[in-house]
């Protein structure tokens, strides 16, 4: 019987020279494939790296097989040999050959291999392994099936682990046949091989993207880039699956984009022999074929099951699909039936009477809705979703089932997602899928004659493309984008033949349909749109503190806090009397704002004593008006903690008091419309900047804003914008700014207080990268940092390449940690008594300094034995990471749990971080009766008061190592000493990541520099900022120019006239007389000292003119002591290294403006001598 073509997905582990059967370029620096757990504990990277680039064969005299050997010979022309070892040491089978072909590969369906048993994770019996492995292999056809390659989470493209990324497609050519692991005593049954061999008609049939390629040259690969879409997931998992005709459609029009990318760069050739225009060719020929095999009505099957019909989906692969290759309407066949006007075949003629008996009980328009779902690809929970009306508004589906009918693009622009029958996540329904049923190919529509496509440029398309454009823009920080941004994005989006290139005249005149999911901002020029939500979620956001700015109330005698911050500072060590009285000051002045106005923000750099300040006013609070209600809050768990600590009041996360009020769904995650109110008289919101529009609003909605007497923002604008729509904290803080009236709101804290007794020069470091201030020590401290010429609390050490990182950082935590050797187990462990002791941060995940390779590094140092132990005695290793007793963790999505030994529900937030406590089994509660026990681990978090249990199932969907971890991830927490890994370059850089990354210690920085200071200092230009690439429109608009190429919104920055950068309204100033007098300029370029390379100062502006060369500093705070302290000392430095003559220095006034008549003098006085 001729079933439906099904495809097959394969994961691949990373490979740098393209999978062509050698060993890896370099072995050491792909620590992508070490994400792997077979890959991790079998590498042996001395032997891979004495043979680097050397094919298989050629290295089997040292009795060594690479991890990899399943996966290397995919794109190979080379024959070699594997052996497959047995995963279970406890059997330990004898293991078997096999002779891999050339582009062959071995892949194994792990997710059909799952115990049905939930005590158990794998299927143990033989025999049912083999019949499933049947099963599954049945299905793919030699010469027919395609196979599409992926990697995951384990390669050095994508920072965002979920991403999977397509690296070529082929047609599979030949599967191997079914081997058995050897037989011993005690396992006299055939045991099968999960992995099957499969060949490929590569070169002729297939394509590889050239990412290593690219990569090798240099090259930015981003535009070659084909992601698996989130719809697609469920497909491209456990490393093998099938993907059915519908998904191949989707993913070979990604790659036909990607590999036309290819070709428009020019920059790499096509690796073998063949050319572009052959595989786009071939590409586009397989695209007409799956389009034929996918028909018309990919999900008839599955509504055939919703309305009760027993193995729909089945009947419609072996028998409807079979019919509709021949011509028939399955369509008219299968609903004539339903509406009693065929007979149904006999064989399904008690399934077909079911279904008939509910088809006949639905109303009218969920009939015509179940006809039209036919035509697009869902699974069962996705058309349940979309069918029953509860579940459809629990979704977020807000339209009727008319509306749904009359457009079903509606689908992807409103579903958030659910769960299935079987606990799984459901992901929403998207364009794609909903788009190759509006508009199937043009020669399936020509054959079959059933459905007629809507145009490419349909309103209802083009507003669901936008949405979609808009919806991702959004993910990425932009709250907008120009409507012409959005239109070139829509036309970027889809095939040639698919091509939508909307116009915006027609877009603008049927505005009232676009509105309904579009806003539009008709006052600008150029044209802006937002995701209707999302502009909502900025007016009502904008207009509660609009709201709260009215109200003010009456000053507390000034004495009274006065008293409060001398009681709580008296005895404090105090390294500078004067700089002590302004910070106490400023607390003062601080405790006023937030006591008069009903709405205040509290802002301030690192160590500035931030939280001391809520505390005092907390009790001030309570002191004169009573102990009111209180509402701490925070966006992560260890904020919340520290928050609480310090406050001695208790905190929630905000995802913790929005899950109590309803407003989170428990399933997915995801922020719900509705839930109850609550509000407290004083609400204190900590950590600001790290909150995105989208939750900062739910937040407000949450609120019952007439209990409020007080609302409080807390936080630090030189921070890292939140992962997230937008920046509310710092548009907010931007818009008050604006207006003295409104800027009397923040309260403004910059004196460090953290280090009482000595000044400290990490903060002094990065009080160098802020955003909007300048001292005229940054170039002091960069130079220190230079000549290693540091002390107290800032550590530095450079680095070349990997073995000197991974040896300097053995001999850093030695140092730091009180270790009496470089392996001292039992000094490590009680280093980590406490999680937050110390840690290690580095911008990304990726590249030989990134988490996940350090975290293998220190695990191999220090727990190295554990593991042996554990593979040993047991229970084994958890998880890829082999994590194991007292290895630090971190929590990685956002999970409801329950503690050990109870049925309390506790909210576990992506980000906390502890350490694992305990390993073993227990009885399984699934069942007793039997003795049947289940592993798991129990992690002690710094944020939670029991510890959470986590089966071993469970844990690498919720847990990785946390001796390192992203910058990112560490925002909101602080470590008692911190090693922050700095490289030369990093695609995710930016001037707010290093800020973030150099204030997260409380006790010492130690900084870990690629080769030199370089990355400092491109890292203080101000293009570097990520804070304001973003567009948003909280309070005004704010979005990036279309013309000049700059990424920054213009009322966001500081730009002279001649497109530089600077850092104060007061240097554009400078800078524009100097272009106006038609002289040129370089902004903060290095200035060396005649002695020392090292020595070096950054000059505001460097002046040639006329074959002379002056130096120009424009000095703001003069009355700052500080400050002026700093200018000496560099002023000195411009006198010992015999520049002085050379410098033309300008002030500001008093009252922080600048005089243009005083610059002008001061040009024609010593740059023109006139």
């Amino acid at each position: 019987m001729e079933n439906v073509t099904i495809h097959l997905s394969a994961r691949l582990a990373w490979h740098d020279r393209g999978w062509d059967g050698h060993i890896c370029h370099c072995p050491k620096s792909n620590v992508s494939c070490m994400v792997h757990e077979y890959i991790r504990d079998s590498r042996n990277d001395d032997l891979e790296e004495k043979n680097a680039g050397k094919f298989l064969e050629n290295i089997k005299h040292n009795n060594y097989i690479p991890p990899c050997s399943r996966d290397i010979g995919a794109f190979s022309s080379e024959e070699f040999e594997i052996v497959h070892y047995d995963p279970l040491d406890r059997r330990s089978l004898p293991p078997v050959n096999e002779n891999i072909p050339p582009f062959s590969f071995c892949t194994s369906p792990y997710g059909r291999m799952f115990s049905d048993d939930p005590g158990k994770i794998w299927e143990e019996s033989p025999e049912e392994q083999e019949r499933r492995l049947n099963e599954f292999w049945s299905k793919i056809e030699e010469g027919k099936s395609l196979v599409f390659f992926y990697v995951n989470h384990g390669n050095p493209l994508k920072e965002e682990k979920s991403d999977r990324i397509l690296i070529g497609v082929g047609r599979i050519l030949k599967i191997g046949q079914q081997l058995y692991f050897g037989k011993k005593e005690g396992y006299e049954r055939k045991y099968p091989l999960w992995s099957r061999r499969i060949t490929h008609n590569f070169p002729k049939e297939g394509v590889r993207l050239p990412y290593q390629e690219y990569i090798e040259r240099g090259l930015d690969p981003s535009n070659i880039f084909c992601t698996i879409p989130n719809s697609a997931r469920p497909f491209f998992s456990y490393v093998a699956e099938h993907v059915s005709d519908d998904v191949a459609v989707g993913i070979l029009e990604r790659v036909i984009q990607s590999v036309k990318n290819v070709k428009k760069e020019g920059k790499v050739p096509e690796p073998y022999g063949k050319t572009w225009d052959y595989r786009l060719k071939w590409l586009n020929q397989v695209l007409d074929e799956v389009w034929k095999n996918r028909g018309c009505f990919p999900s008839i099957g599955g509504v055939l099951e919703y309305l009760g019909f027993n193995e729909g989906i089945i009947y419609h692969h072996i028998k409807l699909s079979k019919m509709e290759r021949k011509g028939i309407n399955i369509f008219n066949f299968v609903f004539s039936i339903l509406n009693g006007k065929r007979k149904s075949p006999k064989k399904y003629e008690v399934e077909f009477e079911k279904a008939i008996t509910k088809w006949r009980s639905l109303p009218k328009e969920r009939k015509e809705l179940l006809q039209i779902l036919t035509r697009f690809e869902l699974s069962k929970a996705q058309i349940e979703r979309v069918v029953n009306p509860t579940k459809r508004q629990e979704a977020g589906i807000i339209s009727s089932e008319k509306e749904i009918i009359e457009n079903p693009y509606v689908l992807s622009e409103l579903d958030s997602g659910g769960i299935d029958q079987n606990g799984e996540y459901s992901p929403p329904i998207d364009f794609d899928t909903i788009d190759r049923g509006m508009i199937p190919s043009e020669e399936l529509v020509k054959i079959k004659g059933k459905i007629k496509p809507i145009p490419l440029d349909d309103n209802r398309r083009v507003r669901a493309l936008l949405n979609e454009i808009l919806r991702v823009a959004a993910l990425e920080g932009d709250s907008c984008l120009t409507l012409k941004e959005a239109i070139e994005k829509v036309e970027k989006r889809l095939v040639d033949r698919r091509r939508c290139s909307p116009d915006i005249d027609i877009i603008l005149n049927n505005k009232k349909f676009y509105e309904e999911r579009i806003a539009f901002y008709p006052d600008e020029n150029p044209q802006v749109i937002a995701l209707k939500k999302i502009r909502l979620m900025e007016e009502e956001v904008r207009n509660h503190v609009e709201k709260l700015l009215v109200k003010e109330y009456n000053s507390c005698e000034k004495s009274f806090w006065e008293d409060l911050v001398e009681q709580e500072l008296k005895g404090s060590k105090v390294s500078d009397e004067t700089l002590e009285r302004r910070a106490r000051a400023e607390k003062i002045t601080a405790l006023d704002v937030m006591w008069r106005f009903r709405f205040s923000i509290l802002t301030g750099y690192a160590g500035t004593g931030k939280t001391t300040t809520l505390k005092l006013f907390i009790r001030g609070i309570e002191e004169k008006e009573g102990k009111g209600s209180l509402l701490l809050l925070a966006p992560t768990g260890k904020a919340r903690v520290r928050l609480q600590e310090e406050t001695q009041k208790e905190a929630q996360t905000i995802h913790q008091f929005l899950m109590s009020l309803g407003w989170i769904r428990k399933d997915t995650f995801s922020l719900k419309e509705s839930g109850e109110k609550k509000g407290a008289s004083l609400i204190i919101i900590d950590e600001a900047s790290m909150i995105p529009l989208d939750l900062l609003a739910t937040l407000f909605r949450a609120i019952d804003f007439n209990e409020v007497k007080r609302l409080i923002l807390v936080g630090d604008p030189n921070q890292l914008p939140p992962i997230g729509c937008g920046r509310p904290f710092i548009d907010i803080i931007k818009w008050l700014e604006s207006s003295k009236e409104n800027e009397k709101h923040i309260a403004r804290l910059t004196q460090i207080v953290r280090h009482g007794e000595k000044d400290s020069q990490a903060l002094k470091l990065a009080y160098a990268f802020l955003s909007h201030k300048t001292s005229p020590g940054d170039d002091e401290i960069l130079t220190k940092v230079a000549r290693q010429e540091v002390s107290g609390d800032l550590e530095v050490h450079f680095w070349n390449d990997e073995k000197e990182l991974y040896a300097l950082l053995v001999k850093s935590l030695k140092e730091n940690l009180g270790l009496k050797e470089n392996d001292d187990y039992e000094g490590f462990n009680k280093s980590l008594e406490k999680p937050d002791s110390w840690q290690i941060l580095s911008p990304t995940r990726l590249e030989i300094y990134g988490t996940t390779e350090i975290n293998r590094f220190i695990q191999r140092q220090y727990r190295g034995g554990l593991i042996k132990k554990a593979n040993r005695e047991g229970p084994k290793p958890f998880g890829d990471q082999q994590m194991v007793r007292r290895d630090k963790v971190i929590q990685i999505i956002n999970s409801c749990r329950k503690y050990d030994g109870g049925t309390c529900e506790c909210y576990v937030a992506n980000g906390e971080v502890g350490l694992i406590d305990y390993t073993g089994s227990r009885e399984s509660p699934y069942d007793k009766k039997r003795d049947k026990k289940v592993d798991f681990l129990s992690v002690k978090f710094s944020t939670q008061p029991k510890p959470i249990s986590y089966k071993r199932s469970e844990v690498d969907q919720n847990l990785e190592l946390a001796y390192a971890i992203t910058v990112h991830k560490s925002q909101g927490s602080d470590f008692g000493k911190v090693f922050l890994i700095l490289p030369q370059k990093g695609r995710n850089m930016s001037k707010e990541l290093l800020y973030t990354g150099l204030t997260r210690f409380r006790e010492k920085l130690i900084l870990l520099i690629e080769k030199d200071i370089a990355p400092l200092l491109a890292l203080r230009n101000p293009l570097q900022s990520e804070v304001y690439r973003r567009n948003t429109n909280l309070f005004e608009l704010a979005v990036r120019p279309e013309k000049d190429g700059l990424p920054y919104p213009a009322r966001l920055i500081h730009k002279t006239r001649t497109g530089v950068l600077v850092r104060s309204k007061s240097e554009v100033v400078v800078a524009n007389i100097l272009t106006d007098f038609g002289i040129s300029y370089e902004y903060e370029k290095p200035l060396y000292s005649k002695k020392d390379p090292k020595d070096f100062r950054l000059p505001d502006f460097t002046i040639k003119y006329e074959g002379e060369t002056f130096y120009w500093e424009h000095l703001g705070m003069l009355e700052d002591p500080k400050y002026k302290e700093e200018w000496e000392n560099k002023k000195k430095w411009y006198e010992e290294n015999g520049y002085i003559n050379r410098l033309i220095v300008s002030k500001d006034n008093p009252d922080g403006g600048i005089d243009s008549k005083e610059i002008e003098k001061l040009i024609k006085e010593k740059i023109l001598q006139k």
